[in-house]
């Protein structure tokens, strides 16, 4: 008893040593902005039910799946071989120049986008059984200031500015929440307003945050040859992972639309919301330490046991609280949506589990994760087909915690495999 006494007070002594350490400070400002803008996501979304009905929330649901979908593919790499570029640099004019160059590279990418999806939405309506076409045209401009998100996000982990990259979470929320305060006084709401709002807020956030880096454009050519090598190095094995990791899991709103309908995938996105707060500190806590990640001989024990203490105290609250939580935030014409949040919760708790095994992508281990990516990108194609095809939206709530489950265990293997080759079964940095 004395010894599990000494054990806990050793723990709590650590662990508040930890929190006020600038990791902590770090990890701090990160999650905070990241629970201000769930709180401000839940505002928006207070606006969006209230001002339609749950068939035009869906439309404008829909809408959101699908750029967010659609935009994966135009990734290619580059900001993942920026982010790392950044990273292992130590000197701030050339990470400021690395930084101009993935601005650059981001809205050449984005004119790409914008042509795709001016295309894409003269087929959408035929596939889907939708009338959302007309909307997609009408943003396909603004789409081309999209791809902004991965410069702020890649340039800000790149180079530990993690108090401004945070910035990325709230300035888009905000100007969503003040351009529909006003739409509703001049308007009658409709989706295609709401649609239109969320790309140019997304836009509008993002140039302000990316203005904060103070970005370089001198040898403009140099750097770009630079991160075009680095992506050929390393970030197109990410990428390849990313298109069958992350596209396969936004599969899950495509499906539930195509087989069920855009109410049901309503419900889904409401419940995510709810979830999501709890992997949202894991990953903060792992982009916190991204930098360091290159220097160090493996993920200190004190942040695995931090991550699950948390992981698992959210699952408890959610599976117990999560009615209570849908009716207050949403109404009861939205309560469907919490028998979602248990299968949701153990899917973000094992999303949480990986995230600091992202010290594998500090250590250029592109191809570790693209391996792992296909595993759960399988996992999640048949998972998602068969479940949401015979369940719909709780079918595929579990098939989001089976295919998270599994990029956990392959990534903690592949975590295990490169201690034993570098030698650190036993040494490192345990702390």
């Amino acid at each position: 008893m004395i010894t599990r006494m000494i054990d806990t007070k050793g723990f709590l002594s650590n662990f508040k040593k930890d929190f006020t350490g600038r990791s902590g400070r770090q990890i701090s400002v990160l999650y905070s902005t990241q629970i201000i803008a769930i709180i401000l996501g839940v505002f928006t979304r207070v606006i969006t039910t209230r001002a339609l009905d749950p068939a035009g929330y869906g439309v404008f649901a829909f809408f959101i799946t699908i750029t967010t979908f659609t935009i994966l593919f135009f990734r290619l790499g580059v900001f993942s071989a920026g982010q790392l570029l950044i990273a292992e640099m130590r000197d701030e004019r050339k990470e400021r120049e690395l930084a101009g160059a993935l601005v650059v590279a981001a809205f050449i990418i984005g004119a790409g986008y914008a042509l795709f999806i001016l295309a894409a939405s003269f087929f959408v309506d035929s596939i889907f059984n939708t009338e959302i076409g007309w909307i997609l045209r009408s943003s396909s401009v603004l789409l081309i200031g999209l791809p902004l998100t991965y410069v702020v996000h890649s340039v800000g982990v790149g180079m530990n500015r993690i108090e401004r990259m945070s910035l990325l979470h709230v300035f888009p929320r905000v100007i969503f929440i003040l351009g529909a305060l006003l739409l509703l006084r001049v308007v009658e709401i409709e989706p295609f307003h709401f649609a239109l709002l969320h790309v140019a807020s997304i836009v509008g956030g993002m140039w302000i945050v990316t203005a904060l880096y103070r970005p370089r454009y001198d040898n403009l050519r140099v750097n770009l040859a630079a991160v075009i090598r680095k992506t050929r190095e390393y970030g197109f094995h990410v990428y390849q992972g990313e298109i069958a990791n992350l596209t396969t899991y936004h599969l899950d709103g495509i499906f539930i639309t195509y087989f069920v309908n855009t109410t049901q995938l309503g419900f889904y996105n409401l419940a995510m919301v709810i979830t999501a707060p709890m992997h949202g500190l894991s990953r903060s806590l792992a982009l916190s330490f991204f930098r360091r990640f290159t220097e160090f001989s493996r993920v200190p024990r004190k942040m695995l046991v931090y991550n699950f203490i948390w992981l698992a105290v959210c699952v408890a609250g959610l599976t117990v609280f999560g009615r209570f939580i849908v009716t207050l935030l949403f109404t009861e014409k939205f309560l469907p949506a919490a028998r979602l949040i248990p299968p949701l919760a153990v899917a973000a708790f094992f999303q949480g589990m990986y995230q600091p095994y992202g010290f594998l992508a500090a250590k250029g281990k592109g191809k570790w994760i693209r391996n792992v990516a296909h595993a759960e990108a399988a996992s999640n194609v048949i998972g998602n087909i068969i479940l949401i095809y015979f369940y719909g939206a709780m079918g595929a709530a579990v098939a989001s915690a089976i295919s998270k489950f599994i990029h956990w265990y392959f990534l903690r293997r592949y975590y295990h495999r490169f201690l034993r080759e570098s030698g650190e079964d036993s040494g490192g940095r345990p702390d």
